[in-house]
């Protein structure tokens, strides 16, 4: 009795507590939901969780855990779902809910499903006002959305969290057309978000999170050059840079050069990256991606898009260094590559065995198409497939952090 009355006061003096490094390894085993929960225990512990070099190691184990997230272009949230390559699943007709295998875990259409007990995300508080919402890309966990019909429309938004932003609107903010967003990697600081725009005019803005305000890029963006404008094409951001896929303007010859366009947003300038010869001048679709933290490129064969030739940059910047990995061939016309699997696999949307539209893994060891049963629903739809991971990053500007 005495030892246990000993130990009481013990912890009522604050004497009991174990070092930061052991609660940080234990935390780090927490999922975020929980973490947010343990904020609210004690001061001492909602520091610790929200310290940067806790969110930093939180998002480096997390990083090898990155899920796939999808969605059906110009859809709203209630379409946005996470794809985990390890699901034994199935869909339940009489529900058109998912039924999950035991101690797996399938995040999709907003039902975030532990151990068979799905849990509902809510939309977020700005789902009515971006009814026809576009994501441009992740970050660091933090996806940003604008609207497709007006582009000045921009949101940051941490679903896991519940924290988002709605950013002031750009100068030009008539006839935006292309948006792009990533993170400055060198600042030091994890939400250092920045948005590019670009109008039809060729002036373009970036926006700084940090800052919370707009700056004119003075340059502009470069003359005689049109990014493409396709809704299964998105612009990719690595090696702290945003790309899209441009041609050269030539009004009078159909074979006009194909090249990368990026913004680099450390230096905030435009860049030009070159394709290699046999992509330059080739006609037929080109759709970015990034694979082992490369820029690749799938470049379709055929003006009906039955196959792909993947080209990898190897040495960002280095022109000599694209490299042709494979040919993706499939019988089907009209397929397209999405994006990449932690596996190895290559994602696409086209049709299965079974007729209907699905995502598909390409597998380049045996050359086969699996289905992953993973029902679409929108056969016509583009579908966006980018890596997302869960984080504890906040999209909110430290002069608004209360």
């Amino acid at each position: 009795m005495n030892r246990v009355s000993r130990g009481r006061d013990m912890r009522r003096k604050g004497d009991f507590s174990l070092p930061d490094d052991v609660m940080i390894d234990i935390f780090l085993r927490f999922s975020i939901r929980k973490l947010a929960q343990l904020r609210c225990v004690c001061k001492s512990w909602n520091q610790l969780i929200t310290n940067q070099s806790f969110v930093e190691s939180h998002i480096n184990q997390s990083t090898s855990k990155a899920c796939i997230l999808y969605h059906p272009h110009g859809f709203q949230p209630l379409e946005l779902g996470l794809y985990s390559e390890t699901q034994d699943f199935s869909l339940y007709p009489e529900t058109n809910e998912f039924v999950f295998a035991e101690n797996q875990t399938l995040e999709l259409s907003l039902y975030f499903g532990t151990d068979r007990k799905p849990a509902k995300i809510h939309n977020p508080p700005f789902a009515t006002e971006l009814m026809d919402w576009n994501i441009i890309g992740s970050c660091n966990g933090v996806l940003c959305l604008c609207s497709n019909s007006d582009r000045s429309l921009i949101y940051m938004w941490n679903p896991f969290i519940s924290k988002y932003l709605n950013l002031p609107r750009p100068f030009y903010k008539y006839n935006i057309r292309h948006v792009g967003f990533g993170v400055d990697h060198l600042s030091g600081h994890l939400d250092d978000f920045k948005v590019v725009t670009i109008s039809a005019n060729a002036n373009a803005e970036v926006y700084s999170l940090r800052k919370n305000s707009w700056k004119i890029v003075s340059e502009g963006f470069p003359p005689s050059i049109e990014l493409r404008s396709c809704p299964r094409d998105h612009p990719v951001f690595v090696k702290g840079c945003v790309h899209w896929c441009a041609r050269v303007s030539c009004y009078l010859d159909s074979k006009c050069p194909w090249l990368i366009v990026s913004f680099d947003f450390v230096g905030e300038v435009f860049q030009k990256i070159m394709l290699p010869n046999d992509l330059s001048t080739s006609d037929g679709a080109r759709f970015l991606n990034v694979v082992n933290g490369c820029l690749c490129v799938f470049a379709a064969v055929d003006e009906v898009c039955s196959s792909y030739e993947l080209w990898v940059m190897k040495e960002y910047g280095v022109v000599e260094s694209w490299a042709r990995m494979c040919i993706i061939e499939k019988p089907d016309k009209y397929w397209w590559p999405l994006g990449f699997t932690r596996t190895g696999g290559i994602f696409a949307q086209g049709v299965c065995e079974h007729g209907d539209s699905t995502l598909l893994i390409y597998h380049p060891d045996t050359k086969t198409f699996t289905c992953t049963c993973f029902p679409l629903n929108l056969p016509h739809i583009p579908i966006q497939v980018l890596t997302f991971v869960k984080s504890l990053v906040a999209p909110i500007p430290p002069s608004l952090v209360l």
